[in-house]
């Protein structure tokens, strides 16, 4: 059977695998909203409703998001683009996005673990 040692130590990787999840899943979301790449390069706003933003999507346009003065490209964790789910939050003035920030060749991205309105 166990004795006091082997228990104590159980405990001890139990507290610390906890404090490690809870750690990763109360990160905060980095705050900002979903534009349209091509109109924010011609001058506009970037501003799109979701039925504009699915359309850009689906030909193949990019849909970004910009927090503060930062404009970011957002991938899912598999390493797929996340347009169509940019898409779903275009109409929200506010969204957030829970994830890995990198750069990649100058590149600001967003490794995208989670994404809901705010």
């Amino acid at each position: 059977m166990f004795n006091r040692l082997s228990i104590f130590a159980l405990t001890l990787v139990v507290a610390f695998a906890i404090t490690f999840v809870y750690d990763a899943q109360a990160q905060k979301p980095i705050q900002g909203q979903v534009l349209s790449l091509n109109d924010l390069v011609i001058g506009g706003k970037g501003k799109v409703s979701k039925e504009e933003a699915t359309k850009l999507v689906e030909k193949g346009n990019p849909l970004v998001f910009k927090s503060g003065k930062k404009i970011y490209f957002v991938y899912n964790e598999d390493g797929s683009y996340a347009g169509k789910k940019l898409a779903n939050f275009a109409n929200a003035e506010k969204v957030g996005i829970v994830g890995k920030t990198k750069k990649v060749q100058g590149i600001d991205i967003i490794i995208m673990t989670l994404i809901d309105a705010m």
